[in-house]
C-alpha cells in the first residue's frame, strides 16, 4: 500500500529532479552560482512540509507542483545576479517542457544550434525576407508538422501582410500570427519562429514563452525578502549578503529582529583590525543562547 501511494507522487519527484539539475546547471553561467544537494533536498522537504494539504490527490499534487516550483526560483533567485534571472526562468520552463515531451529533441537542438541541412538551392519567392532566413524557415518545417508550408506561407499574398507587420514591430510577439500558425503552434514553437524573424527580440520572445509555461511570476525579478530567506534558513546555516557598492542590509535586518522580538540579542560588528576575538566570541555566544549576530 506504501508503494503504491508513494508511486502516485512520482510526478513530484519527477518535478523535483528537473529543478535541481536546473540549479546544478548554473555553475557554468557563473562559478559563483554553485548550490549542494544537501541544500536542495533540505529545501525540497521543506516545502513538502509547508505545501497546503489536501485530501484529494490530483490537488495536493498541483499544489506541490505549483508550491516546489515557485519556492526554488524565489531562493535561487536570491543570489543570482540581475542579469540571469531571467536565463534562470527561461531554463526551468524550458527543462519542464523537455521532461514532459512537450519540446522535442529536435525543437530544442534547432533552437540552440539552427538546422543542420543545407538549404542554399531551394528558390526564396518573397522579396522582403533574404534568402538566409527562408532557410531558416524551411529548417523549422523539419522540426515539426505545425510548420507546415511556413516558407510558402510568407509568399501568400494574405499572410504576407501579418507577417510584415511582424517583421517591422518594436512588439513582434504581442501581433497574433496569421490564421494557421496562431492556434497550431506551441509557446515554444512561437518562440523558436521569434529566434528566426527576429532573433533581436528573442529576451521580449523568451518572456512570452516564460509567462506562458510558468505565469507572469517568473518573469519579474522577486523583490528583495529578507523575512523569507531568515524562514528557508536553519539556525545552523549562516545566511550570507553578497552586497553591491551601496546597498546595505543592516536596516531591513533590524526591523526583521524587532518584528521578531530578537531587536535586544541582535548583535552587529564592524571586522577590522583586532575585532577576529571579539567576533568569535560572539558566534560561540550565540549558539548557546540563540542571539542573532551580523558580521
Amino acid at each position: 500500500m506504501i508503494n503504491e501511494n508513494r508511486e502516485n507522487y512520482r510526478p513530484v519527484a519527477r518535478r523535483g529532479s528537473v529543478l535541481y539539475f536546473v540549479i546544478a546547471d548554473l555553475a557554468l553561467i557563473d562559478p559563483m552560482y554553485q548550490y549542494s544537494l544537501e541544500f536542495f533536498a533540505r529545501l525540497f522537504g521543506r516545502r513538502l512540509e509547508k505545501a497546503p494539504k489536501s485530501e484529494d490527490l490530483e490537488t495536493r499534487i498541483q499544489t506541490l507542483l505549483g508550491d516546489e516550483t515557485a519556492s526554488f526560483y524565489t531562493n535561487i533567485c536570491r543570489g543570482l545576479f540581475e542579469k540571469d534571472k531571467l536565463l534562470y526562468s527561461f531554463l526551468n520552463a524550458a527543462s519542464i517542457q523537455r521532461r514532459g515531451g512537450q519540446i522535442s529533441p529536435a525543437e530544442w537542438n534547432f533552437y540552440l544550434r539552427g538546422s543542420t541541412t543545407d538549404f542554399s538551392a531551394s528558390k526564396n519567392e518573397c522579396d522582403y525576407i533574404s534568402s538566409v532566413v527562408n532557410s531558416k524557415l524551411l529548417g523549422l518545417e523539419e522540426t515539426h508538422f505545425a510548420f507546415k508550408d511556413l516558407a510558402k506561407s510568407f509568399a501568400d499574398p494574405g499572410d504576407a501582410v501579418t507577417w510584415k507587420k511582424i517583421l517591422a514591430s518594436e512588439e513582434p510577439t504581442s501581433i497574433p500570427l496569421p490564421p494557421a500558425y496562431e492556434g497550431g503552434l506551441s509557446a515554444f514553437q512561437k518562440l523558436m519562429l521569434v529566434r528566426v524573424l527576429r532573433e533581436e527580440k528573442l529576451v521580449h520572445g523568451v518572456k512570452a514563452f516564460v509567462g506562458a509555461c510558468l505565469g507572469a511570476a517568473f518573469i519579474e525579478s522577486p523583490p528583495f525578502d529578507l523575512e523569507g530567506a531568515a524562514d528557508d534558513s536553519t539556525n545552523a546555516t549562516p545566511v550570507i549578503f553578497v552586497l553591491s557598492p551601496g546597498a546595505d542590509p543592516i536596516a531591513d535586518l533590524i526591523a526583521l529582529a524587532k518584528s521578531r522580538g530578537m531587536d535586544a540579542r541582535l548583535k552587529i560588528l564592524s571586522l577590522g583590525q583586532g575585532q577576529g576575538q571579539i567576533a568569535e566570541r560572539l558566534i560561540d555566544q550565540g549558539q548557546k543562547t540563540g542571539d542573532w549576530v551580523c558580521l
